[in-house]
Formats: C-alpha cells, sequence, structure tokens
C-alpha cells in the first residue's frame, strides 16, 4: 500500500462519519461511526494495522491535540472558567458512579477484572497504560486485555448518549432562544449573558486584529506548545524532599492554561485557531489519528473471553450513571438531566472527541452566530471540561490507586 492510498482509505472513513453525521443531524455521531469503522475494518483485515504509520499522519498527529487545547483554552474566559465548577463537580459524580458500577461487577466478573475496567472508562490512554502495566506485572494477561478492549470500545458506548443528551439540552436552548427573539425583537442573548460587561476594556488583540493571520496564528499557538513542553519537563524534574509535586502537570494541562490566559489577558482572540488561523479541522482529524491505532490492537481471538466481562461493566456503568443522574438529586449540579448524563459520559470519550461532538450539536442545530455561541457556552465548554478533568487528570489519580488491588 502506498502513502498515498493510505491518506484516501483513511479520510474515506472519515468523509463516511461526518456524511452520517450530516444526514441524522448529529443523533448518530460521526466519531462514533468513524471509531467502529476502523474497529470492523482492522479485525477483518481490510485495513492493515500501521496504516497511520504508512500515511504519514501517525509522525504529526500528536501536534493536534496541542494545538487543540490552546484554542479550547482561548475559547474559555475566567468568569465562565468560574462557573463551570459545576462541571467538575458533575464529572467527579459521574466518574463515582462509573467506579460504583465496577464494584457491583465484582461478584460476576471477579476483582482483577473489575479494578482493572474501572480507571479505563474513567480515562484514557495513561489509565490503561497503568492498568495494564499493573495486570502484567502481576501475571494477569486476560486482565490487561480487557482492560486494552475496553479503552478500544469505551468510546462507542459514551458517544451516543452523549450526543443524543447534548442535541436534546441545545435544541430546548436555541428554541428558548427563537421564542424570546419572537416575543421581543430586541432581545439579545449577548446582552443577557454579558451584563455589565458592556463597559468592559476593549481588549488588546482587537486594536491589532489585521494581524492575527493565519501563519501568525499557528506560530503563537506553537509558542504555547514550546512553552507547554518546557515547563513539564522542569515540572517533572522539580524533586522537593525526593518526590516531585508538580509532575502531574503535563503539557496537556498547560497547554489549556495558556489559551486561558492568552485569551483572558487580551493577548489573542477567541477561538484563534479555528477563526484566525482556520486549522481546527485539520488539528481534529490529527488528534483522532492519534488514537485510531489502539483499535488494530485488538485481536479476534480475544473478544469470547472478555466480551462478557465488557458487557457487564458497560451495563452496569451505565445502570448507575443513570440512577444517579436521573433518580438522586444529583442532576441538580448542572440543572439539567439530560447535560448531567452527558457531561458523565464525556469520561469515555475524552478530548478531542468531546470538542467533536459538541461541535457537531451545534452545528446541527444553530443557525445565527448567537445561537451558535449560545450552544457552544453551554454544551462545548461543558464537555471539554468535563472530559479534560476525567480523563486526563482524575483518572490517572484513580488508575495509581486501583493499581494496587489488581492481584
Amino acid at each position: 500500500m502506498s502513502q498515498y492510498q493510505a491518506v484516501f482509505l483513511i479520510l474515506l472513513i472519515f468523509f463516511v462519519g461526518d456524511l452520517v453525521g450530516a444526514l441524522t443531524k448529529a443523533k448518530i455521531s460521526s466519531m462514533f461511526v468513524i471509531m467502529m469503522g476502523f474497529l470492523v475494518l482492522f479485525l477483518s483485515g481490510m485495513y492493515p494495522a500501521d496504516i497511520m504509520t504508512t500515511s504519514g499522519f501517525a509522525a504529526v498527529a500528536s501536534l493536534g491535540q496541542y494545538f487543540l487545547l490552546f484554542n479550547m483554552g482561548s475559547s474559555v474566559d475566567i468568569p465562565t472558567l468560574r462557573r463551570e465548577w459545576r462541571t467538575v463537580v458533575c464529572a467527579i459524580v459521574g466518574m463515582a458512579a462509573a467506579i460504583v458500577g465496577c464494584c457491583v461487577a465484582i461478584p460476576i466478573i471477579g476483582k482483577d477484572f473489575a479494578m482493572a475496567a474501572a480507571p479505563v472508562v474513567n480515562g484514557g490512554i495513561v489509565a490503561t497504560t497503568t492498568m495494564v502495566d499493573a495486570c502484567t506485572e502481576k501475571g494477569l494477561p486476560a486482565a490487561a486485555a480487557l482492560a486494552t478492549f475496553i479503552y478500544a470500545v469505551q468510546k462507542f458506548v459514551g458517544t451516543l448518549p452523549a450526543s443524543n443528551c447534548g442535541l436534546s439540552v441545545a435544541n430546548k436552548l436555541v428554541d428558548d432562544l427563537r421564542a424570546k427573539h419572537a416575543a421581543d425583537p430586541n432581545y439579545s442573548w449577548y446582552a443577557e449573558q454579558g451584563g455589565a460587561s458592556a463597559s468592559a476594556k476593549e481588549p488588546f488583540w482587537k486594536g491589532i486584529k489585521k494581524y492575527y493571520t493565519t501563519f501568525i496564528s499557528l506560530a503563537i499557538g506553537a509558542t504555547a506548545i514550546v512553552l507547554s513542553e518546557t515547563l513539564a519537563k522542569a515540572f517533572k524534574t522539580l524533586t522537593i524532599g525526593g518526590v516531585h509535586p508538580l509532575s502531574f502537570i503535563n503539557m496537556s494541562i498547560l497547554c489549556m492554561v495558556f489559551g486561558i490566559v492568552a485569551r483572558n489577558t487580551g493577548l489573542v482572540p477567541p477561538n484563534i485557531m479555528r477563526d484566525q488561523a482556520k486549522a481546527n479541522g485539520m488539528f481534529s482529524f490529527l488528534s483522532l489519528c492519534t488514537i485510531i491505532p489502539s483499535l488494530a490492537k485488538i485481536d479476534v481471538s480475544m473478544l469470547p473471553s472478555i466480551g462478557f466481562a465488557t458487557v457487564v461493566i458497560f451495563v452496569l456503568v451505565m445502570v448507575f450513571t443513570f440512577i444517579t443522574f436521573m433518580l438522586t438529586p444529583c442532576w441538580k449540579i448542572v440543572g439539567s438531566k439530560k447535560l448531567s448524563i452527558g457531561i458523565a459520559m464525556c469520561q469515555m470519550i475524552g478530548y478531542p472527541g468531546t470538542e467533536l461532538i459538541a461541535a457537531e450539536i451545534t452545528n446541527a442545530v444553530a443557525q445565527t452566530d448567537e445561537e451558535r455561541d449560545a450552544v457552544t457556552a453551554r454544551i462545548q465548554t461543558a464537555y471539554v471540561i468535563s472530559g479534560f478533568t476525567s480523563v486526563t487528570i482524575l483518572s490517572v489519580v484513580i488508575a495509581g490507586v486501583l493499581a494496587g488491588f489488581i492481584g
């Protein structure tokens, strides 16, 4: 297979995924179609496991997530960040519900399977690697395979509920906006959200807006990535009393922090990679290219032995998640049962999937800039911060704790 053939075959699946997402108005997420498509093609042998390497995307794919994280930071202002404490709490409650579901599964599938699965459901590749290493070290290859399999398929489980719940919330939000405009032609969502902010000082970037060209904006993003890498290495080597207290602060966290700081000090416009660099789509694609190769590691021979455990885990996780947010007052944290479930599902999806799903929902329901911004403020910020909180930070801590219970 040539490099160009590999590029074509990869983009063909993305084409089908986007087409299905557009035709169904995000009821079937394009990400679900893309990931399932690659899994089936890898399992059938129709696509080689090294197709990302052959295409050349593997060599640059990791860049995508850091540019996206910088852009995501630039989309959040400080007042919004303060408001999102509810999202963080809701995400933590969702993670706790998932862990309870895994613990309830112990009498059915065994302690090792349940402990190996819990941090992976809560997180992403770092949590998965931690649990796989722990299982391998304890001589539990089946539990290690289960952790890998759950990581590969959990996005399929979380994507549909997150997409459908978010779509329901977005439709209601847009309907409310249109009703307010019908009742009052002078109504403005921006004025309602901004309050007294109309008198706020004009940000620095507005005075030189014409200079934020494609390449200047990309260079700004690259600068943030280099600074993030340098600081992350410094934090990892910093030793106080024989420990590394800041080693958990990685490049992902720092890229988002730099984006938030740059936006809120007025140095860069909001959504600089999307609106000025016009590169968000490409970076989203590259970010997905970093996780697709994990699907190629699933062996057909593993399916019968770990399939039952996987089903049990996800059934119980979903049951306890829905019980928590539908039958208890926990949904009041964010004020919506549907949104709270969507936030809880983000732990299975992670970044950039959460942003892609939120953007897909926005494109499906919003018809004006005001509607787009309103849906983004409600859905995208919550989904991205939820996924980032659970997958990037908390799941790593949980994996470190539960790894000690393996064996």
